[in-house]
C-alpha cells in the first residue's frame, strides 16, 4: 500500500466522537468545528484517492512517489502553520513561508498551489515568488475547513519541534484529532487498545485474542511508527522477560513467541500443520552455546519430527500473519509457557 492508500485507510475509520480544546475552536461551536473537520476529512480523502489513481496531477511520479507525496503534505501544513486565522481566510506572509519550506525541502513551492486549487481551495495574493507574496488561502464553500485546517497545524506544532517531518505529518495527513483533546497538546500515546482498533477482519481477531489472554499477565510496550507499523512487546511481571510481540501493520500480523520451555511441551506441536511445524523449526535463533555468552543458562532442546534442535532462549519463534485456526493452536503454546513461567 502507498503511504496515500494507508492514510486513505484511517480517514475512513473516523469516530463520531471528538473532543476539541476551546483553544482549538477559534469561536467556533463544537458541532461547527466537527462540520469544518468532516469537509476537511472528505478533501483529503479525494486527494489521497487522486494520488492513487492519478497521480501525475499531483505532480508525482507514481502512486509510490514518496518525495512527491511528502512535499505537497509539508507544503499543506508549513503554509497552514506559518499562517494566521483572520475572518474566515488564512493569510501568510511569504518571507516566513519561504524559509519554513526550504526547510521541510518542498522544492518548486510555487507549483505546488495548482495541487490544491483543484480540492476547493482558493489562493490570492501570489507573485513569481513566494517570498515577496502576501498569499490569502480561502475555502470558499465551506469557511470552517480553515478552522479545522489551522487547528490542525497549530496542536501539533506544540510537539513537533524535535521530530522528522515525516513522523510528524502522520498526525497531520490522518487528520487524528486526538492531537486536540489537549492544551498545550501533546503527541498522542500509542496504546495497545488504539492498536487492535486500527486492525481489521482477522488481524484484529488474532490479535486481539492474544492480547486479552496476556494482558493479566504482562507489562505492554509499543514501538514503531504512530501510524500503520507497530511492534507491541509484552513483558512478564513476574520474571521480566519478554514472552509475547507483535509486528503488525495494515496488512499483516506476525506474532512472535518466546517459547524457552518448549521442550516440556513439543508433543503438542505433533499435530500442527506444516506451515507452523516450519516456522518453529526455521525460526529462533540456533543455540551458539558459551561462544555467544559465558554468562547464559544455555539454550533449549526439543526433538519434532525426528530430528533435534537446540534454540537460543532468548530468541523469539516468528509466526507469520497465522489465521483465526492457526493462532489458537499458537495460543496454546503461549498458555503452557506462561504456565511453566509461574
Amino acid at each position: 500500500m502507498t503511504r496515500a492508500e494507508k492514510n486513505l485507510v484511517f480517514l475512513n475509520d473516523k469516530s463520531d466522537k471528538m473532543l476539541v480544546h476551546k483553544n482549538y475552536l477559534y469561536r467556533l461551536a463544537q458541532e461547527e468545528f466537527a462540520s469544518g473537520m468532516d469537509t476537511l476529512n472528505n478533501v483529503f480523502k479525494a486527494m489521497y484517492i487522486g494520488m492513487t489513481e492519478n497521480p501525475h496531477s499531483y505532480a508525482m511520479k507514481a502512486g509510490d512517489d514518496a518525495k512527491g507525496f511528502m512535499r505537497n503534505m509539508n507544503f499543506l501544513f508549513q503554509l497552514v502553520r506559518n499562517g494566521s486565522l483572520e475572518e474566515g481566510t488564512i493569510k501568510v506572509n511569504g518571507r516566513v513561508l519561504a524559509p519554513a519550506l526550504k526547510e521541510a525541502k518542498v522544492t518548486k513551492p510555487e507549483s505546488v498551489f495548482r495541487i490544491y486549487e483543484p480540492l476547493g481551495f482558493k489562493f490570492t495574493g501570489l507573485e513569481n515568488k513566494i517570498e515577496k507574496s502576501e498569499i490569502s488561502v480561502e475555502f470558499p464553500d465551506d469557511g470552517k475547513l480553515l478552522v479545522a485546517l489551522k487547528a490542525m497545524a497549530d496542536a501539533i506544532s506544540m510537539f513537533s519541534k524535535s521530530k522528522p517531518h515525516h513522523l510528524i505529518n502522520v498526525y497531520f495527513e490522518t487528520l487524528d484529532d486526538r492531537v486536540l483533546k489537549d492544551y498545550p497538546a501533546a503527541e498522542p500515546k500509542t496504546t495497545m487498545e488504539y492498536i487492535v482498533s486500527k486492525l481489521k477482519g482477522e488481524s484484529r481477531e488474532v490479535v486481539e485474542a492474544f492480547y486479552e489472554f496476556i494482558e493479566p499477565f504482562a507489562k505492554c510496550s509499543v514501538s514503531g511508527s504512530a501510524l500503520w507499523y507497530w511492534t507491541p512487546t509484552f513483558t512478564l511481571k513476574s520474571l521480566k522477560r519478554v514472552i509475547l510481540s507483535f509486528k503488525l501493520d495494515l496488512e499483516n500480523h506476525d506474532v512472535k513467541l518466546n517459547l524457552a520451555n518448549l521442550g516440556k511441551y513439543v508433543y503438542l506441536i505433533d499435530g500442527f500443520p506444516a506451515k507452523l511445524k516450519k516456522e518453529i523449526t526455521n525460526n529462533g535463533w540456533e543455540c551458539a552455546g558459551a561462544d555467544c555468552n559465558p554468562k547464559c543458562a544455555g539454550g533449549f532442546a526439543f526433538e519434532l519430527d525426528g530430528k533435534a534442535y537446540k534454540k537460543c532462549r532468548c530468541g523469539s519463534f516468528v509466526f507469520h500473519s497465522p489465521d483465526k485456526g492457526e493462532s489458537e493452536l499458537l495460543l496454546g503454546l503461549l498458555k503452557k509457557e506462561l504456565e511453566l513461567c509461574n
